[in-house]
């Protein structure tokens, strides 16, 4: 079986919300009073609104908003692309919140007079703006300001670890194909993304430094050009596909040529918030600090 949520809910999000980056899409005046009836239009956005401790009043998610186990009880409107709006509708709600990257919608809701909150994911800037603006948007400043500033200790205290230590070259690996033996092609990150951001804070250099495009997709060969010091492969579907996680390993180990290989610094990451830019991405900042630089803390 092909690997495909990576593919499906980063690549082709990611890509969409690059194209509408420029976007003249804008939040609309919210109304005084607190939302009741929320609806998330995106996982990250369900999580940043459980973890603010609101989750109570989110009312429907998209098919894909599966964490917390709260949320994946919750009715669903569709997919993340098209939405059903006529289920939407049907749910009354007082507040939709979605990305920037589903401007389609939006301009749909806004027609029916449906308020509207519209954040971003794309970088881990966007990911902090996102949960100050759902914060004052339903009435959680408090909550909101307190995980911000647990995200930025944890940030901080990762940067002084890597401040003094050497940059290895990272290579994030976002999707390929389980068609073959061999990679046919491999999407990975690129400057314009969370990722960068995480390996930079980390303490990495990111393999790829061109500006575009916004989600690379490399051959073998170019990946033999890269020679990454260390590979990080996204990989959340391993529990479901143990077979397929086995020949991803194969894959990477007939890369012999590659410093990763050679030194045995290739790394599947499990984990399903891997591909959420929700509060969770930052449990994955910490995994990539111990991966590119394992030593101990200096006291």
């Amino acid at each position: 079986m092909q690997r495909l949520w990576p593919l499906f809910l980063f690549v082709v999000i990611f890509v969409i919300a690059v194209a509408n980056n420029n976007s003249d899409t804008e939040n609309e005046q919210l109304p005084t009073g607190h939302p009741q009836r929320i609806i998330s239009l995106s996982p990250n956005i369900t999580e940043i609104i459980f973890d603010l401790g609101a989750g109570e009043r989110v009312v429907a998610v998209t098919d894909y908003c599966d964490f917390p186990k709260q949320a994946a009880l919750l009715p669903k409107v569709g997919g993340f692309i098209q939405p059903n709006i006529e289920t939407i509708v049907a749910t009354e709600p007082d507040l939709v919140i979605l990305l920037s990257a589903q401007q389609n919608t939006v301009e749909q809701l806004r027609k029916l007079n449906i308020k509207t909150l519209i954040v971003n994911n794309r970088t881990l800037s966007d990911i902090t703006t996102s949960i100050e603006q759902i914060g004052k948007a339903i009435g959680y400043q408090q909550q909101a300001g307190q995980l911000l500033n647990q995200i930025n200790n944890k940030i901080n205290a990762i940067k002084q670890k890597a401040v003094k230590l050497p940059s290895p070259s990272v290579m994030i690996s976002m999707g390929h194909s389980l068609a073959s033996e061999q990679f046919d092609q491999v999407y990975i990150a690129g400057q314009q993304d969370f990722y960068n951001d995480l390996i930079e804070l980390a303490g990495g250099k990111n393999v790829y430094q061109n500006d575009f495009p916004a989600v690379p997709s490399v051959s073998i060969e170019g990946i033999l050009q890269l020679n990454p010091d260390i590979i990080i492969d996204i990989f959340p579907e391993a529990d479901d596909h143990n077979k397929s996680l086995q020949q991803v390993k194969q894959q990477w180990q007939s890369l012999k040529q590659i410093n990763a290989v050679k030194h045995n610094q290739v790394y599947i990451l499990e984990e399903d918030y891997a591909t959420i830019p929700g509060p969770r991405i930052f449990l994955l900042l910490e995994q990539l600090s111990a991966l590119i630089h394992p030593e101990p803390d200096k006291k």
